[in-house]
């Protein structure tokens, strides 16, 4: 065990060198017992480690992996994250195929039991009780899973004055996530700010008490803005998050400044495309993760078509959205995939239709070997749906999404 961790942490160290952003003559925090088993480690493993390294240093620019830098570095052997403290963490060992990597998108999840009373089963039985055990197989079978939070961490600050809807849940329930799999939290909502700027730090703060990479949020700009860079077997991805809500020029969600905490808005496009038009000279695909749209519409509206086709003409390979609290349309512009909304996976008290979005990726081109939408309910916990119930979801899936092959078993490409 010891020996692994030495070598990953070696592997990791070699790549960061190769990529010129690290000099063995730095500090890597390891004891002098660990220094010697750490070049002991080097001297066996040698050639091989520095291959492995060099062909990962090629697929990560220099600025992608700056130690200096805010973007949220992950990697298939372990995670890079640069915390508020400045600590780097490096977690276990991930994916089972050398061949590809498995990502699973959910839509809205909340622990607040006003909003989601089912939650009250984690409450008292724990967060896995939660769910079928297909569901939680594929949270946890996932290469990386990144979950759409929708509320702030908090027991502090005030609610907004006038807000209808205004969510928060416990801080330390910031470990149910890290349970269920997440290895994203993505943070770019309109009820991340429900509590005000005490609340969304609490956020930060939980999610880093828990080692979990947040995007779409931040203490201020640079951090809200920051890119999770995912990196498998040589490949690189890049996912960014980012919120149109509310779509007014003064919102009760605030966006991030230089100096404040806040959201990454775009309500207009260009810094958004900006980002994915940086992320792409850093990574092999990039994924856009949006808040857009309007509640409970059950198809994508005119603006959600328009941002769609910037982000296609910026570089984005993938587009998945949420915010409407229902599933909407899978469309294909330009030959890539944008799913419009994931709708609420474990959020609503009533009975809904949901699921999850599993994205299967070839790392030897960086091309996309397979889509698939897993139909499941949200009631009483989340159940993956069979028969006739499943066929109903995909069937209405399929009359919303014209140009798209939605197959039995909600794989879906372009007609």
């Amino acid at each position: 065990m010891i020996r692994s961790v030495v070598k990953m942490a070696a592997t990791m160290a070699l790549a960061m060198c190769a990529a010129g952003t690290l000099s063995l003559g730095l500090p890597l925090h390891v004891s002098a017992a660990g220094g010697d088993a750490f070049r002991e480690v080097l001297r066996e493993a040698g050639n091989e480690i520095l291959a492995e390294a060099q062909d990962t240093a090629r697929k990560v620019k220099e600025s992608a992996m700056d130690p200096e830098g805010r973007d949220v570095i992950m990697t298939a052997s372990g995670k890079v994250l640069r915390r508020t403290d400045g600590k780097w963490v490096v977690p276990e060992e991930k994916p089972a195929s050398k061949e590809e990597i498995t990502l699973v998108f959910t839509g809205d999840i909340i622990f607040d039991r006003g909003q989601n009373p089912w939650s009250a089963i984690a409450y008292d039985q724990g967060i896995e009780a939660c769910f079928d055990e297909a569901a939680w197989n594929t949270m946890q079978d996932a290469d990386f899973l990144i979950v759409n939070n929708e509320f702030p961490y908090t027991e502090r600050g005030s609610a907004i004055p006038g807000k209808k809807f205004t969510f928060r849940c416990p801080p330390w329930t910031a470990g149910w996530i890290k349970e269920m799999g997440a290895d994203i939290a993505a943070l770019a909502n309109n009820h991340i700010n429900d509590f005000g700027q005490d609340g969304m730090m609490d956020t930060f703060d939980a999610l880093d008490e828990e080692d979990i990479p947040y995007i779409g949020a931040g203490r201020d700009l640079d951090d809200a803005e920051q890119t999770a860079y995912c990196i498998a077997n040589g490949m690189t991805t890049a996912i960014l998050n980012a919120t149109e809500i509310e779509r007014y020029e003064n919102p009760e969600t605030r966006g991030a400044t230089e100096d404040t905490p806040g959201v990454f808005r775009c309500l207009y496009m260009d810094r958004l495309c900006e980002k994915v038009r940086e992320a792409k000279e850093k990574a092999d695909f990039c994924i856009v993760f949006v808040h857009w749209g309007t509640e409970l519409m059950p198809a994508a509206e005119t603006g959600q078509y328009e941002k769609a086709q910037a982000l296609v003409d910026a570089g984005a390979d993938l587009i998945v959205g949420a915010h409407p609290h229902c599933l909407q349309n899978i469309e294909y512009i330009d030959g890539i995939p944008v799913f419009y909304s994931l709708g609420n996976y474990f959020f609503s008290a009533g009975a809904r239709d949901t699921g999850v979005l599993k994205i299967t990726l070839n790392c030897g081109d960086a091309s996309i070997r397979s889509l698939q939408f897993i139909p499941m309910e949200q009631y009483r916990g989340v159940s993956t749906l069979e028969g006739s119930q499943k066929e109903s979801v995909l069937a209405q899936m399929r009359s919303v999404s014209p140009g798209v092959s939605i197959d039995e078993e909600g794989f879906f490409t372009e007609e």
